[in-house]
């Protein structure tokens, strides 16, 4: 019986042919089409070839370089190849580097915030050296008139050319320093705690003088046993204000005082003197013929002119500075310069971490705003003319990184509210020096006077009711207190 296989026709014989043309047709048509394209679009070889890759447009990511945990060990220590002089600073990486793409920054170069080219860890050692600053010259203070008793403990000072800086930072780098503070170190810092180091603005100093290390327990014992020898004391006798805590009025303080003479234990005569307050502090500079640093001398000295965050470039190392961190490290600060290759570009030692250190300016929040509002460059500034708290600088051995930073700024009273209140153990100084006594300034203030000392008035800065000890309270310090770590 047939079969109807519809339009094809009636099945004959066999299904051969039907079959063939149900085969043949569609192949013509389906081979006809691959060659008629081959034609079109190419020879046959072309359809061998991969098709082109997509490539997505590039995309900008955040690079976050992991960083140690502080309370593990450290991982290999930096090698300074070469132990720098005071004249010149020159640092090695325990290897060579392979540059690091990652570069974080804005869209104008004066706020730029990146990892130093040639640098893989923020925590590697820099080579750097401030462009544009000349080599200092290692020079002694030439002063007649510093008392016998004092010579001895005279040091030698770095004298800095005169130049023209970026004083301050901006609203951008206060904010990256705070992330680095708490995701790093894990600190407690807010952006507030670096406001009042801007805007930015441009200084111009003349040449000055600068002591390379902080003043130590030895030379501060030496200056307070001539006060005695001329019937001073140190509660009232650096312009009518203390000059230090001794042991006398808080027991856990170094210096001892027997009546007759005051004294530290010898192993440390070359650590840097604490618990002083800053009318201490000035009263010992102009001893020996010398002054406090203006704020603006501070930071030049710190940092050069290239806008470095720290004395030996941009980024943060553990192994070039005491501060708080790592932690777990025996409280205190350590001898001075026990950190030579963090050296600043002019060859001062210790300008981050240690000690923070008194400069001659009282204190303002808003001082950097009006500074900015003004003609520049600034010439000498000298701050305020007064207010109620002086200027800290460096960071200190109980505060976070955050702090050691050249351009962020903190304040202290000058002097306890009362002499047995507990002061503070993490604020030093060292001292400056006119290289042209007639030098002007266009800041605010007038400059520190010089001259010969007279023990009776050592100490004295314009301040209504000096000599009436505890005029001034002490308030709030802006940097976290000792116990306070972040």
């Amino acid at each position: 019986m047939g079969q109807n296989y519809g339009k094809l026709g009636k099945r004959r014989s066999s299904g051969g042919f039907q079959w063939f043309v149900l085969g043949f047709l569609p192949g013509i048509l389906c081979g006809g089409s691959v060659i008629f394209a081959a034609l079109f679009f190419g020879p046959l070889g072309d359809l061998r070839e991969p098709l082109p890759t997509y490539t997505p447009a590039p995309r900008i990511v955040e690079v976050v370089t992991a960083t140690p945990d502080p309370d593990q060990p450290s991982p290999t220590p930096f090698v300074v190849t070469a132990t720098p002089d005071t004249s010149a600073v020159v640092l090695a990486p325990s290897a060579t580097p392979t540059p690091d793409p990652a570069v974080i920054a804005t869209d104008t170069a004066a706020t730029q915030i990146a990892l130093t080219p040639g640098l893989t860890s923020p925590n590697q050692v820099e080579q750097v050296v401030a462009p544009n600053v000349p080599n200092p010259t290692v020079a002694n203070q030439a002063v007649a008139d510093i008392p016998p008793q004092l010579a001895s403990i005279v040091t030698t000072m770095v004298t800095i050319p005169a130049g023209t800086f970026t004083m301050g930072t901006s609203p951008l780098q206060v904010l990256e320093a705070v992330d680095q503070c708490r995701n790093r170190d894990g600190g407690l810092c807010e952006p507030s705690m670096g406001q009042d180091a801007s805007p930015e603005f441009q200084v111009s100093l003349d040449s000055f003088q600068m002591e390379i290390t902080e003043v130590t327990f030895g030379q501060y014992v030496a200056f307070l046993n001539y006060l005695r020898s001329q019937g001073v004391s140190h509660l009232n006798g650096c312009g009518g204000f203390p000059c230090i805590q001794t042991a006398n009025e808080v027991a856990t303080r170094e210096i001892t005082f027997d009546s007759q003479n005051y004294n530290v234990a010898p192993t440390l005569l070359n650590y840097p003197v604490y618990a002083v307050t800053w009318y201490g502090a000035q009263a010992y500079c102009r001893a020996i013929g010398r002054r406090l640093p203006t704020e603006a001398e501070w930071e030049y000295a710190a940092r050069g002119t290239d806008r470095r965050y720290y004395p030996w470039g941009n980024n943060w190392s553990e192994a070039l500075a005491r501060t708080s961190r790592p932690r777990g490290q025996d409280p205190g600060p350590r001898p001075v310069g026990s950190f030579p290759a963090g050296a600043s570009p002019f060859g001062l030692l210790d300008m981050a971490g240690n000690l923070s250190e008194w400069v001659n300016d009282w204190y303002s929040e808003t001082i950097y705003s009006q500074y900015a509002s003004l003609p520049q460059p600034i010439v000498n500034p000298q701050g305020p003319p007064i207010a109620l708290q002086k200027v800290l600088r460096g960071g200190n051995w109980d505060a976070v990184p955050f702090f050691a930073q050249t351009m962020i700024r903190t304040s202290f009273a000058p002097a306890p509210d009362r002499i047995n209140d507990d002061y503070s153990r993490s604020v030093g100084f060292r001292c400056a020096a006119d290289v042209n006594p007639t030098a002007t300034n266009s800041g605010f203030g007038a400059p520190a006077a010089g001259g010969a000392p007279n023990p009776a008035t050592l100490g004295t800065d314009n301040l209504p009711g000096a000599g009436s000890f505890g005029t001034v309270p002490e308030l709030q310090p802006t940097q976290p207190t000792e116990g306070s770590r972040g």
